[in-house]
């Protein structure tokens, strides 16, 4: 059975900034450079010579992979649609989904090798039929890029020559988790694509660390002997998503256990905290005047949680919401907030909002209240 994982982020992740170590580095990861991340936090948790522009072997090809997965998200095209295998995609080396030109394929078919196994062959052919061109994907991986602040020059839409810092390939990677089409076959270790003869190609996936570490769903991994071996790599536990890139290990082995160093780093200093969930009763029962009801819950519109160091304090809770409500109310607007505080400082606020709308009384359904109070108590 094809097992379907979309990861999108569902919390919003605050960090409270976190104290320095000095030289001292708090874990212990002997590759050339890499980079801790938390989507939605501009600066890494962790990182080595993070910005230094290294060779990435295939995770150059990131990008690329990226900005089809981008519009697949965005229904710029169907799973279903036929494409057409150009002479220039089939004669793309490296990982191949092993096209034949004019071989007609289905778009989805060709993401799954984009995905699993960076196949040039098939991420050439999703661009010039996505996009009408290579030249035209070229332009848009440029987009892309400069959406995530990643400030390099590709010469074609695999990257060939391009160098990337760890960091840029954790901007690449946060962007990455984002996307239901990326995340739903970065994942998967094992799968097949089906060319139109009824011939089958198999994928394997080189991210090992998806059946060894727990809670990890990809995303990319690139490994050259001259260049060393490198990867993106994303965790979910609890709601919490991390990103790690390492670049230029000397084996295999050598790049998965520096990910994992990071990974266990980051869920030994991090919890998170849950504040809040979308729809969810903050105050029940909070008092309202001049209504068709006495009292409304109080609810939130988001999902928001605090991402704290495990040597924090306690995050205290206040309202700031007037102790009695006046109709009329109404659900989409906010009636106050709930202020959330770390150390006497304030760190998030949630507004607050009426479950659902209050009616102001009118003068004649008042006195109707009023006398229907009365026969109550008289009767």
């Amino acid at each position: 059975m094809r097992r379907f994982l979309s990861v999108l982020l569902t919390v919003f992740i605050l960090l409270v900034p976190l104290g320095t170590w000095g030289d001292e580095d708090p874990v212990s990861v002997n590759v050339p450079a890499y980079c801790l991340a938390l989507p939605g936090r501009e600066e890494p948790l962790l990182d080595k010579k993070g910005t230094e522009a290294k060779a990435v072997a295939g995770l150059r090809k990131l990008p690329a992979v990226l900005t089809l997965c981008r519009a697949f998200d965005r229904g710029l095209v169907a799973e279903s649609a036929g494409m057409q295998v150009s002479p220039r995609a089939a004669s793309i080396s490296g990982p191949t989904a092993f096209l034949e030109a004019g071989e007609r394929i289905e778009a989805g078919e060709l993401l799954k090798a984009a995905v699993m196994i960076s196949a040039g062959d098939a991420i050439v052919t999703l661009g010039e039929n996505v996009f009408g061109s290579e030249s035209v994907f070229l332009n848009n991986i440029t987009v892309t890029l400069k959406e995530l602040g990643v400030d390099r020059v590709l010469t074609d839409c695999l990257g060939t020559g391009t160098a990337f810092s760890a960091r840029d390939l954790c901007a690449l990677g946060a962007a990455a988790v984002k996307s239901e089409h990326f995340c739903r076959w970065s994942g998967q270790y094992m799968e097949h694509i089906v060319h139109a003869g009824g011939r089958e190609t198999e994928l394997v996936n080189a991210n090992r660390m998806i059946r060894s570490y727990s809670g990890c769903f990809g995303l990319m991994t690139g490994s050259q002997k001259e260049e060393g071996y490198s990867g993106v790599f994303a965790v979910k536990r609890q709601e919490v998503v991390y990103v790690a890139a390492v670049v230029g290990a000397r084996t295999s082995e050598e790049r998965f256990a520096a990910a994992g160093s990071l990974f266990d780093y980051a869920f030994a200093a991090f919890q998170p905290v849950r504040l809040s969930g979308a729809g969810e009763v903050v105050m029940p029962d909070w008092p309202v005047l001049c209504g068709d009801r006495d009292a409304v819950d109080l609810v939130a519109h988001e999902d928001a949680s605090l991402l704290l160091s495990k040597q924090a304090g306690k995050v205290e809770r206040r309202l700031d919401v007037p102790e009695q409500l006046t109709a009329p109310l109404y659900a989409e607007e906010s009636v106050g907030a709930a202020v959330f505080t770390l150390g006497g400082e304030e760190v998030f606020t949630i507004a607050l909002y009426p479950a659902a709308d209050v009616i102001s009384h009118s003068l004649t359904d008042l006195f109707r209240r009023i006398g229907a109070d009365y026969l109550r108590q008289t009767g």
